[in-house]
């Protein structure tokens, strides 16, 4: 405080920032009006394969701008800096609560209540599929046009800047596109991934409305004189805090007569919410037996014809809490796979140097014809599916992991994973899966760990489903 301010261009109105807002907002709010009025059309439809109702577009009269509505107020429209758990999460509340304040007003205002109810709860069920799918679609189509968020300044010290420029490159979907870095260590003209210093914490700029404030290590004094200097001028500032290994998802601040207090819900511990959890686990699986139990038979036959052995490979993992269970995947490598191994590794030393790195091998002697199939597609994990049934393994957690690998992580990783079951995706599989080796563990199970919920465990879900059709880095 007292410290002078300096801009480094002309004050500005921001013109880019209201022409992107309502650019954006416009195209996201066609996109969730086009999933009700289709999710209502199908509503339509069952209502009439059922009671045999002609086709009504009276409630999409209602329906669509009321969304719009809701959509704003929930701030999630266009949905900038708002991640993709959170916004799953957001918009789902928001269906919920408007089409029950619809079914409400149905029942004081409609006679055929039958008919309202069926149009509600099956346009509420498809749009709760639907709306976020569209906006996923519009969303990418934006990003590819380059019409997606508006520039940001980011304030902080290098290596700080460096791993925020990072994050903001690595989720486009956030909006937030990083345009300058204001730092004291770094000259001007020098770039930071790309990014470009434009001055120092003492400057401003009229070209970006978001700045992003990363200070590691800093005093009160310099966060406050920061805050309370230079970034005034912006009309929207993110703090970051020193904090990297605490939970981000669930944190929600709190005023204590001036003092900033976070509270963190720590999910893993509410019981009920590991109740949900092994109960949507078992309805999905259960659910989907008549799509995954021929498919199986199937890849079983294929198997077994290209060598006549077992199909089936039991492996050891170490599990929840610590204790081991075996887990079925379908056998991609060779019967004699660890003999093949060793005289592979030991007459290469550039494949033994990868094996003791990441415990796996891009081109690996051991797997099968059928095998480089399965696991490039990752259906050899198809008789997981059995051990989420019997509770040793869940959809979604960390990686189940033999024991020579488990040990290979730092006792804090190995501690988190303990606390939850494995699962057949996760975090790591989705986040380059192979390619991210063990710092890619070290990264994402702590993180799905200490956020764990059930939004996080549906987007992991959407997730694995892109990355097996592109078959990305799975060896």
């Amino acid at each position: 405080m007292g410290q002078k301010i300096i801009s480094i261009d002309r004050e500005g109105t921001r013109p880019q920032f209201v022409h992107r807002f309502f650019a954006n907002a416009c195209a996201i709010a066609l996109a969730d009006g086009a999933a009700i009025a289709g999710s209502l059309c199908l509503a339509n439809a069952l209502l009439f394969w059922i009671n045999g109702i002609p086709f009504s577009i009276k409630y999409g009269l209602l329906i669509v701008p009321l969304w719009t509505i809701v959509s704003m107020v929930a701030r999630i429209l266009p949905g900038w800096g708002v991640g993709v758990v959170d916004e799953l999460r957001k918009i789902q509340s928001a269906l919920f609560f408007m089409f029950v304040s619809l079914l409400l007003v149905s029942f004081f205002t409609q006679k055929n209540l039958t008919s309202s109810r069926i149009i509600f709860l099956s346009t509420y069920l498809f749009s709760a599929v639907s709306v976020p799918l569209f906006r996923s679609l519009m969303r990418g189509a934006i990003i590819s046009l380059g019409s997606w968020g508006i520039p940001v300044s980011i304030y902080g010290d290098p290596e700080s800047a460096r791993i925020v420029v990072d994050a903001l490159h690595a989720e486009q979907g956030l909006g937030y596109i990083p345009k300058f870095i204001f730092t004291n260590q770094l000259p001007l003209g020098h770039a930071v991934n790309g990014v470009p210093v434009l001055g120092n914490l003492r400057n401003v700029t009229h070209r970006t409305s978001v700045a992003i404030m990363a200070l590691a290590n800093a005093t009160r004094h310099e966060l406050v004189s920061t805050m309370q200097g230079p970034l005034e001028v912006y009309r929207r500032v993110i703090m970051i805090p020193d904090l990297q290994d605490a939970p981000s998802l669930w944190v929600i601040p709190r005023d204590f007569q001036g003092l900033l207090g976070l509270e963190v819900t720590k999910n893993l511990l509410n019981p009920f919410a590991r109740i949900l959890k092994r109960t949507i686990d078992l309805t999905l699986v259960l659910g989907t037996v008549p799509l995954w139990l021929p498919l199986m038979a199937f890849i079983y036959i294929l198997i077994w014809l290209e060598d006549r052995k077992n199909p089936i490979f039991l492996q050891p993992r170490v599990g929840l809490n610590g204790k081991i269970f075996k887990t079925a995947k379908f056998r991609t490598m060779v019967p004699d796979a660890e003999r093949v191994l060793e005289a592979a590794l030991k007459n290469d030393p550039a494949l033994r140097a990868e094996w003791e790195k990441n415990f796996k091998l891009k081109k690996d002697p051991r797997i099968t014809k059928v095998g480089w199939f399965l696991r490039k597609t990752s259906l050899d994990e198809i008789p997981q599916l059995g051990n989420v049934l019997d509770g040793t393994m869940s959809l979604v957690g960390p990686r189940p992991l033999p024991e020579y690998h488990f040990k290979d992580l730092s006792p804090q990783v190995q501690s988190l994973r303990n606390r939850v079951r494995p699962g057949i995706t996760g975090l790591w599989q989705v986040s380059g899966r192979s390619d991210s080796g063990n710092e890619g563990m070290e990264k994402w199970d702590p993180y799905y760990v200490r956020n764990w919920s059930i939004w996080l465990d549906v987007v992991i879900l959407f997730r694995t489903f892109k990355a097996v059709f592109r078959a990305s880095g799975a060896y």
